[in-house]
Order: C-alpha cells, then sequence, then structure tokens
C-alpha cells in the first residue's frame, strides 16, 4: 500500500482521522440536544417546589433560565469539540489551550464592559429579577421582556420597538407584573359636589365592575376609593385604587375608567376641566381702570 503524508499522517490515517472527527461533531450535536432537554427538564422540576408562582410565572421562568444555561452548555461544548477533532490531525492542542488561556486573560482587559454583561446576566438570572413574558422597566426603558440571556435582556415597548440592553448598564429594574399589578389613578370632581355621594357612586361601580363574569377572574380585589389625595386647581382629586392579575393592569384601569366617566354622567356629577376667559379689544371694562 502506498503511503502518502497529509499534517504528519499516512493516507489510512487520515481516514481514521476524519471518521473520529466526525464522530466527534455527532456526538457533541446529540449532547447538545440531549442536554438542552435534560436541562429544561432539571429546571422545571426545580421550579414546581416554588409555591408563590403562577402557572405561567413558573413556564416563563422556566424558560429564562433553562435558556441561558443551554447557551452555555453548548458553548463550552462545541469549544471541547473543537480542539479535541483538530487533536485527531495531529494539531498539537497543548499551545491551543495555553493560547485560549492567554487570549482569554488579554480579552479580560480588551473587554471588561463585556464580561462585566455576563457576569450581571447571571446574577439577574440567577437571582430572578425578571422572566420572559412579564412587563418590566430596565435602564430607563419600559416594555415586555422578550428575551433575557446571560449578554443582554430584550424588551419590545408599547409602541412596538425593541430594545437590546447590555446587562451591565442595568444597575436597576422594577418588574410590574410579578404576583400581581395594582390600578392606580386620581379621578377628579368638582368643589360643589358632595364628596361622600361621590365616594358612594364610585366603590358602587367598583363593584359593579368586580362582578362584572368579563372582569371577575382578573381583578384579584375590588377597586375602591380610598382618599381624597389632592385640592387641585380645578377640582378635589380622589384616589382610586384595587389589585389585578400581574398582565391585566392597562385592560382594567381603562375600563374602569370608562364606566366611572359613564356613570359620572348619569349621576350628574361634574368632572372639571381648564376653561379660559378670553378679552378682546385694548379698552378696560368701565370701573376696572388702574389708577
Amino acid at each position: 500500500m502506498s503511503n502518502f503524508f497529509v499534517l504528519g499522517v499516512d493516507g489510512y490515517g487520515l481516514i481514521v482521522s476524519a471518521i473520529t472527527a466526525l464522530a466527534i461533531v455527532v456526538v457533541a450535536w446529540v449532547l447538545n440536544k440531549y442536554l438542552t432537554k435534560v436541562i429544561h427538564a432539571a429546571v422545571r422540576q426545580r421550579m414546581k417546589t416554588i409555591n408563590d408562582m403562577s402557572d405561567a410565572g413558573r413556564e416563563r421562568r422556566t424558560n429564562t433560565v433553562a435558556g441561558s444555561l443551554s447557551k452555555v452548555t453548548r458553548l463550552a461544548i462545541w469549544i471541547v469539540a473543537g480542539i479535541t477533532a483538530a487533536s485527531e490531525f495531529g494539531v498539537n492542542v497543548a499551545p491551543v489551550i495555553t493560547g485560549l488561556g492567554i487570549g482569554g486573560l488579554a480579552v479580560a482587559f480588551a473587554a471588561q464592559n463585556i464580561i462585566r454583561d455576563y457576569l450581571h446576566g447571571f446574577l439577574i438570572v440567577t437571582e430572578d429579577w425578571y422572566r420572559v413574558g412579564e412587563a418590566a422597566k430596565v435602564a430607563g426603558e419600559s416594555g415586555l421582556v422578550t428575551a433575557v440571556n446571560l449578554r443582554t435582556t430584550v424588551l419590545r415597548d408599547g409602541n412596538g420597538a425593541l430594545h437590546q440592553i447590555p446587562n451591565g448598564q442595568i444597575s436597576q429594574a422594577t418588574n410590574m407584573t410579578r404576583e400581581f399589578a395594582r390600578i392606580n389613578f386620581n379621578i377628579e370632581v368638582g368643589y360643589g359636589e358632595n364628596l361622600d355621594r361621590v365616594f358612594g357612586v364610585i366603590n358602587d361601580e367598583c363593584e359593579k365592575f368586580k362582578a362584572d363574569p368579563v372582569w371577575a377572574e382578573q381583578l384579584l380585589t375590588t377597586p375602591k376609593a380610598l382618599r381624597v389625595d389632592n385640592l387641585g386647581a380645578s377640582g378635589v382629586e380622589i384616589k382610586v385604587m384595587g389589585d389585578t392579575m400581574p398582565m391585566s393592569r392597562g385592560g382594567a384601569m381603562g375600563e374602569l375608567r370608562k364606566r366611572l366617566k359613564e356613570r359620572f354622567d348619569v349621576e350628574g356629577i361634574e368632572i372639571p376641566w381648564p376653561q379660559s376667559v378670553v378679552h378682546f379689544g385694548n379698552a378696560m371694562p368701565k370701573g376696572e381702570e388702574v389708577a
């Protein structure tokens, strides 16, 4: 058998190395798919032990944590598979590994912000700041969390814009949908209204709202008028509050405002609005001249 040399091995050895390298790639691919399923199953099982979480919240938390762990695992497997496959062709992997170590240090100094993003992203995921599918305010941007990984958090705001936020820039986050959300607004009535009557009308309408089968499951408590919150320039401001399901706040608050406006119209309760008086001409009315 004639021999030829490629990368220091004969033709037969090259074929064996190629088959071995291919097998390594296949094993890495299968391992990635298997471990992804195992990670999701393990995280889902762990989440079942957390009692203070709804089914939807548990599923969002599972997808967030499992997705981040799967990405790190896949990267590690492919790096190991690549180095192992290269060694089959006679490549001295020791310098490669050493180079990766030295390169890692160089990258660490050159890309401190990226490393900070990953470290902070790990804390965000493990400490459960927010989950995919929740509404949050992150780094000054508010919206629905569409993706959370170790590098970035992705938000889609109310206008449909997508915000990519590096995790290293997130020093504070506000989760607006964890466990419950809250109706919280002021409604203004005229100074001439009887406040006891106004409070009664508001609370009666709130009870009807809670009894509505369309909204009953979305309201955790019956909204009510709590107090006079402010004496404004044109009217008395009354605070209305109540708890809702996490993603129901906006719709419930808008519906309650609509119902209260319609009820005030029926009851003849005034909702004041700014008014202006305009005088035409330069002459002042008789008797108002300034000496």
